[in-house]
């Protein structure tokens, strides 16, 4: 079935108002698949932001190692 452009604007403003593909599909009487890809046509899913990388901070390096004792030297 051809969808004309004044259908393709009836889908796009119910969907905007809440109504579902498939009641939008059963009132205009075509697929639900077509009423789906013409609303992703007109209104596209927006695009998810990357989640940033995890750094570990950067600690300072041990510039002398000497203060540190084992149990058995520090007695």
């Amino acid at each position: 079935m051809r969808v004309t452009e004044r259908i393709r604007g009836m889908i796009v403003e119910w969907h905007d108002k809440g109504v579902s593909p498939e009641e939008t599909a059963h009132a205009l009487r075509i697929p639900v698949d077509e009423v789906k890809a013409i609303v992703l046509q007109a209104r596209p899913a927006p695009v998810q932001p990357k989640r940033p990388e995890f750094l570990e901070p950067r600690l300072p390096a041990l510039e002398d190692e000497a203060h540190f004792c084992d149990n058995e030297q520090g007695k």
